[in-house]
């Protein structure tokens, strides 16, 4: 046998199995234009602006533990929308809720945040240090606050809670599925591809315009939270870049870019809760003489750290969070500026905003 043809042979035959296998040149590449505002022809995102709605008025309602005694029943009522708590009509009739689209911990810990909350209503003394009940800000007398006997305004730990385990949750859910492709995109329903409307959810989950970011008449939940830190993080540029350029390339099929700005988005969405925890240190800070009020800022920027748990995708583990939240001290009243600054320290290590952990 000549083994030098064997070799030619061989070697022929695997240059020919190569080529076979490289892109042609002249296969297809979406060409598509990505617009300047949100506002593609075929979206869809009504259903997530009713549960921000939905939360909006257990907000309002949980204003009630400032006067009086709050309903439990009708807040966890409004939480699973059973039994017609809404004064939005819609609300009741839509077949949606907030609790089914939660993460299962926050399910959990969104009754509890409750019942405390319930609990601090139904004290009839002033908030002070071992004593429940609400507090007035020594700087503002017209800003009142329901604190626990620790200093914990559960009010905000739950609205803090629910854009993490409501808001964030989705969105990072939906971008995990999108990044794999594993979300039909070739069937059309109602005018769009699931992949269209999943993608149309999660900006809706936002809180932000469609004409976003030169307009932001309305902005709620992390539409403001992401402009509050804007002049540290830029993440109202990376979030509205990549949702337009996704949702686009969705359209055009261009699959690569659809993987990349989902990618972008979840990343986003965890930095920008770090970014929020440390514009509350600077409230904090801005309130470290008033007890009251500074003790609910407390609670705000805890509830966003604690919040990183419900995302499915973050990169800190869950031991990290627990040893950020142990810098806290157990009694709010208790709390110290070298307490604050460990807590600032901690969380802009941990998303590299050490350059400007002071501005946002």
């Amino acid at each position: 046998m000549n083994k030098s043809f064997t070799v030619f042979s061989l070697i022929s035959a695997v240059l020919l199995i190569a080529t076979g296998c490289k892109k042609s040149s002249s296969d297809p590449v979406p060409t598509y234009t990505v617009p300047t505002t949100y506002n593609f022809a075929n979206a869809n995102f009504a259903d997530a602006t009713s549960r921000l709605g939905m939360v909006t008025e257990m907000q309002t309602v949980m204003k009630a533990a400032l006067t009086g005694t709050l309903d439990g029943t009708k807040l966890k009522n409004m939480f699973a929308n059973t039994s017609s708590p809404f004064v939005t009509v819609a609300y009741n009739t839509s077949g949606i809720q907030i609790k089914d689209q939660s993460a299962a911990l926050y399910q959990t810990d969104a009754a509890n945040f409750i019942d405390s909350l319930v609990k601090v209503s139904q004290s009839t003394q002033s908030a002070t240090r071992g004593v429940a009940g609400v507090g007035i800000s020594s700087a503002n007398t017209a800003s009142k606050y329901a604190l626990t006997a620790t200093g914990v305004n559960y009010a905000q730990v739950f609205n803090k809670g629910t854009m993490g385990g409501l808001i964030t949750y989705q969105i990072v859910t939906t971008m995990d599925a999108i990044s794999k492709l594993s979300i039909d995109n070739t069937t059309v329903v109602n005018g769009e591809t699931a992949m269209e409307h999943a993608w149309d959810m999660a900006f809706g989950y936002w809180g932000v315009p469609v004409d976003f970011p030169t307009n932001k008449t309305g902005v709620k939940f992390w539409g403001s939270y992401s402009t509050q830190v804007d002049s540290g993080y830029k993440a109202n540029k990376i979030l509205i870049g990549a949702f337009l350029k996704g949702r686009a390339a969705i359209s055009a099929k261009d699959k690569p870019t659809i993987t990349e700005q989902a990618n972008i988005i979840m990343s986003t969405m965890e930095r920008l809760t770090g970014a929020a925890a440390l514009q509350e240190v600077k409230e904090v800070k801005e309130s470290i003489n008033d007890n009251i009020a500074r003790n609910s800022r407390l609670s705000e920027c805890y509830g966003f750290v604690y919040s990183l748990k419900y995302n499915p995708k973050k990169s800190i583990t869950d031991a990290q969070i627990n040893a950020i939240l142990a810098l806290f001290p157990k009694n709010f009243y208790d709390l110290t500026l070298t307490d604050v600054n460990n807590i600032r320290d901690a969380v802009a290590k941990q998303y590299n905003f050490e350059d400007v952990k002071d501005i946002l």
